[in-house]
């Protein structure tokens, strides 16, 4: 799909999802700054740190039954023009009902609000771990390669049924502009995700016999797309993800991490054990992420939107290593 003309630059009032997190937080304080925004909404259960004179928290829990039609006239009461939706979990829980209920049911009442409310534009957060990671994918995965998600894996698969809600409801509203930016693995000083937490061990477990390459991006170039996306109008989805590519091994050795091959009958005969026992930082499912391709292309965001990462992967890796607590 292609991009919409772009929105001439006036005061809008813009809504924000999933304030307590990294990308929530700093995508206010990047509105706050910006004199074209006159009004932020911070959604969430709890109140982000650092919201100034712009923000006004509006206590919201995604997973009650009464967030759609509370979230709907929050929407009209303040007029919003542009409706934010980060509010998805940045790693993998043990419990899953909880994390089904915030990102499959959390969108659903988020979507219905926005209909409700008649936004302007909806921007949502995806992942491009909802490609999945198979032995039969491309080199590069296009915006218009299906979503396979993960066999056995409910919270990755959430996310892929988030997605397929948005499609929905961009075919049933299609005079709101609906954009997705599906981003790449987040590596920086104040993200969280899975292949961070990996990344973090001094000793990281793989699968033996597989070396799968790997495609990382910088926190900052993760926030410059999330403005471009609310400043700008753009339909459809988007791979957000930085330059080039490395092999796991290389990755861990240029982090000075250690990997520790497993055997993959081990990951699935002992994987669900570590699991539960909270001795693994992802359920076993996810080992496939550690096996098999999974690389994103990311032509689309920088032919569309304009949007040119500042960091290529290498260098991502390189400043996590050696600016971040993730140091071992």
């Amino acid at each position: 799909m292609s991009a919409s003309p772009k929105s001439k630059k006036k005061e809008k009032v813009v809504a924000v999802t999933g304030t307590s997190e990294f990308l929530g937080r700093n995508l206010i304080e990047r509105l706050e700054s910006d004199p074209h925004y006159t009004k932020i909404l911070a959604l969430d259960v709890r109140e982000p740190v650092g919201a100034a004179r712009k923000t006004v928290f509006c206590p919201m829990d995604l997973t009650s039954p009464e967030a759609g039609q509370e979230l709907a006239e929050l929407l009209r009461a303040h007029k919003v023009d542009t409706l934010a939706h980060l509010a998805f979990l940045s790693h993998p829980v043990h419990d899953e009902t909880y994390a089904h209920e915030l990102q499959v049911i959390g969108t659903m009442h988020t979507l219905n609000a926005a209909a409700a409310s008649r936004v302007r534009k909806l921007v949502m957060l995806g992942s491009t771990m909802t490609y999945g990671a198979r032995p039969d994918n491309p080199n590069f995965l296009r915006e218009e390669d299906p979503l396979r998600g993960l066999d056995d894996c409910p919270i990755v698969n959430d996310l892929v049924e988030a997605e397929q809600q948005l499609q929905r409801f961009s075919r049933k509203h299609p005079k709101i502009i609906t954009t997705i930016l599906r981003m790449g693995c987040l590596l920086g000083t104040k993200v969280d995700g899975l292949v961070l937490r990996l990344l973090s061990r001094t000793t990281v477990p793989t699968v033996m016999g597989y070396d799968p390459l790997m495609q990382f991006l910088h926190e900052e170039d993760a926030m410059a797309a999330w403005k471009l996306a609310v400043d700008q109008d753009f339909r459809g989805a988007f791979n957000i993800v930085g330059p080039g590519v490395l092999p796991l091994s290389t990755a861990l050795r240029l982090g000075g991490r250690i990997g520790m091959p497993i055997p993959h009958f081990l990951w699935e005969n002992i994987g669900g054990l570590l699991w539960i026992f909270q001795a693994l930082e992802f359920p076993v499912s996810f080992v496939d992420y550690l096996r098999y391709l999974w690389v994103a292309d990311g032509r689309k965001a920088r032919e569309q939107m304009g949007f040119t990462p500042r960091y290529g992967s290498k260098q991502v890796l390189l400043d996590f290593v050696h600016g971040n607590g993730g140091q071992p």
